[in-house]
């Protein structure tokens, strides 16, 4: 039986491969592997909050927008690596932002800006789906915005970037990744 070069080739490069498979290192099953395809993306949290004074009192809704260098890092309460300064709408007697309209969150922490634009329809958007986009300015990334269930994020007990002595209490109205 006569074998061509292809053949010969093919033969001579299938000790590469099987020995390729055998390093942990290079194996998709690796603990490694599995552990950096897990971890997930930054994300921005537009959030709905309430300011909550813990010796009691009157509590207050606000509105913020939490940044998170991981997305797994955001599931169970966690507080956010930056959070934007306090915003309220008073126009509408100091109750949260209109989301629907264009904003501009400031975050004091780094000096950096988020715009945000979501459809006028984001609020009835349904969980997962696509509600807009954010921008930020300091590298001008924008990021895709989707709803999410308005479910609890975390509570910042004091003391609290803002140095006041009220909580931060947040619940996530949209997520942009």
């Amino acid at each position: 039986m006569k074998l061509s070069t292809l053949h010969l080739t093919s033969l001579a490069l299938l000790p590469s491969f099987i020995a390729a498979a055998a390093i942990p290192e290079a194996s998709p099953q690796s603990e490694e592997a599995s552990t950096l395809s897990k971890r997930g993306p930054e994300v921005n949290y537009i959030a709905n909050c309430w300011r909550v004074n813990p010796s009691g009192g009157r509590e207050y809704e606000a509105s913020y927008v939490a940044w998170y260098a991981n997305q797994d890092n955001s599931q169970s309460g966690q507080w956010p690596q930056s959070l934007s300064n306090e915003y309220r709408d008073w126009a509408n007697g100091g109750s949260y932002l209109d989301w629907t309209q264009p904003q501009s969150i400031y975050f004091s922490d780094s000096g950096v800006s988020v715009n945000t634009d979501l459809e006028s329809w984001a609020w009835s958007a349904s969980t997962g789906s696509y509600a807009g986009w954010a921008t930020r300015t300091s590298d001008w990334k924008t990021f895709t915005c989707y709803r999410d269930t308005d479910r609890f994020l975390f509570n910042w007990t004091p003391p609290v970037p803002d140095g006041t002595n009220r909580s931060i209490r947040c619940y996530a109205a949209f997520y942009c990744n």
